[in-house]
């Protein structure tokens, strides 16, 4: 799943946004090369995360680091979900 389709997915999310979580290594999408450049190829559990971290950020005002701990923790565990 390319950047572009992520922000299609998760309303609200911007650009620089998205670049801030992988370059602080919340997310870890594969790379892939194509020419000389490298695009971020993100799985389905990077888009789940992404939603529910993005989700506690804006609604609950969730620092950041928080919010992906807690989205990493439902990922193990669906049944510790928040709301």
């Amino acid at each position: 799943m390319t950047s572009g389709e992520i922000l299609n997915e998760v309303e609200g999310l911007t650009h620089d946004k998205l670049t801030y979580f992988v370059r602080a290594d919340y997310l870890k999408p594969n790379k892939i090369k194509r020419g000389s450049l490298n695009y971020n190829d993100f799985s389905e559990t990077d888009l789940f995360l992404l939603k529910r971290a993005w989700e506690l950020i804006r609604t609950f005002g969730t620092k950041t680091s928080f919010a992906f701990e807690k989205a990493n923790e439902e990922l193990k565990d669906p049944q510790m979900k928040l709301m």
